[in-house]
């Protein structure tokens, strides 16, 4: 009974929707793989167990969000939209019940996992949790405070991917959503496809050092100004059709890349590493999927 008024109460709270789907979380996770050391690879494979990759746990933090309340607030930022700057004080208030923010919780998880006497399964639950909040603070929407992250504005978007007998159909839901998980179906029927596209063909073009630079609360404002400018752009009831798809998709892109660069910098310093020299070979064969175009 508990769990179920648990489940009710976060029904009903702010920013109730997932950041980035499974699909963008292991997205995410893959592209950090390509940029971890050899002695980060090793180091989270004796946390995780040999053969558990970062994108197979990379959504567990959404699995036990109902179970963990205190867990919820993590997961995002409020943060206005006419206001450029994160403000601690304004934007990541602690909450007995809910947390507080990410910001907040992303500190603490990258101080935990580098304290040397942490429990085995702590250590593992703050790796784990670390993988989906670093992608979680890239999705544009969860640093937006309007409209709980746009998950109240409603929209209709596509099913699935357009096909050779015409636009696919579309289904009512909200513009988080649309970011979450429905940019990256409507392009891709799975994930490795849309990570491949970004290795094969966005990184190369890209300053990755560049990009895997900066702070938390930078990274948070750069996806909160995508948010006022790129994502939060349509009207309450919008249609939602492909010529937005062609106009996000160059953000999308480049939160769900950067994303990846990041994370592997923060578990690469976590455990005392420089980062692995960059390969873009990709096998033509995993493109195949890909319904968007190019960006």
């Amino acid at each position: 009974m508990r769990i179920l008024l648990i489940g009710l109460l976060l029904c009903f709270s702010s920013q109730n929707a997932l950041a980035w789907g499974q699909e963008g979380h292991a997205i995410v996770a893959e592209i950090a793989h390509r940029h971890l050391s050899p002695r980060a690879r090793m180091r989270i494979a004796g946390i995780l167990g040999e053969g558990v990759s970062l994108a197979s746990v990379s959504t567990w933090a959404d699995d036990v969000r109902t179970t963990r309340p205190e867990t919820y607030n993590w997961h995002f930022v409020d943060i206005p939209l006419d206001v450029p700057i994160y403000d601690p004080a304004r934007d990541c208030k602690p909450n007995k019940e809910k947390g507080d923010c990410v910001i907040a919780e992303v500190a603490r998880l990258r101080a935990a996992l580098t304290r040397r006497r942490l429990r085995p399964e702590a250590r593992r639950e703050a790796l784990k949790y670390l993988v989906h909040f670093i992608g979680d603070l890239h999705q544009p929407l969860h640093t937006l405070l309007e409209e709980t992250g746009a998950n109240d504005r409603k929209v209709r978007f596509f099913k699935q991917p357009n096909s050779a007998h015409g636009p696919a159909p579309k289904e009512d839901t909200n513009l988080h959503a649309v970011w979450d998980s429905g940019l990256i179906r409507h392009c891709t029927w799975g994930w490795n496809a849309y990570a491949a596209r970004l290795q094969k063909d966005w990184l190369p073009k890209h300053n990755i050092n560049a990009l895997a630079k900066g702070t938390v609360i930078e990274w948070v404002q750069e996806a909160h100004k995508a948010a006022k400018d790129v994502a939060f752009t349509v009207p309450m009831n919008a249609d939602v059709d492909d010529d937005y798809v062609a106009r996000v998709l160059p953000t999308l892109d480049r939160q769900l890349a950067v994303a990846g660069l990041r994370l592997a910098r923060v578990l690469n310093e976590a455990f005392g590493s420089k980062p692995r020299p960059y390969r873009s070979a990709v096998a033509a064969d995993r493109l195949e999927g890909w319904y968007c175009g190019t960006s």
